[in-house]
């Protein structure tokens, strides 16, 4: 993925790069299926409670340990799920960072269970992710929001405009 900042920006300082990679292993992770790793890129401890989700279309997920919950459910769901992660923004403020990108998505459409999925469908979402630098100097996610945009430019999805 090696993520860059948008052409119209100044490259990256080490300290916004190093956030800029945790943001690219986490969503390598998530399209590779490996929970052991977005587990291990998710704030613990004493600041467990303060982790916060709202995966695309859905309500907020409270907690460490329902925020995991929530991402093995969106990874066992899908066959495929591939990131292409743009237009990316770091911006580094003592020990939080703010990763601002775009996620674009390509995805199998599945079937029902147990049957083959029926071709792929793709779709962007803008996401802001917010870490928190810990004590032995990683950057651990706390904030994960991600929301649809729809291809029209408008508010609603296509099936509840009138």
């Amino acid at each position: 993925m090696a993520t860059q900042p948008p052409v119209d920006e100044e490259p990256f300082t080490a300290e916004q790069a190093a956030v800029a990679a945790a943001n690219e292993t986490f969503y390598q992770a998530v399209e590779d299926g490996d929970l052991d790793t977005v587990r291990a890129l998710w704030i613990d401890g004493e600041h467990s409670g303060t982790a916060h989700c709202v995966h695309p279309g859905q309500p907020a997920v409270h907690g460490r340990s329902q925020v995991l919950m929530s991402w093995a459910v969106v990874m066992s769901r899908l066959s495929y799920l591939q990131f292409f992660i743009t237009d990316v923004r770091v911006v580094v403020s003592g020990d939080l960072a703010v990763v601002t990108c775009a996620e674009n998505v390509l995805t199998d459409l599945p079937r029902g269970e147990g049957e083959d999925p029926t071709g792929f469908a793709g779709g962007r979402a803008e996401a802001t992710n917010v870490f928190r630098r810990s004590a032995d100097g990683r950057w651990l996610l706390f904030a994960h929001h991600s929301s649809p945009v729809f291809p029209s430019g408008d508010a609603e999805p296509p099936d509840e405009r009138e």
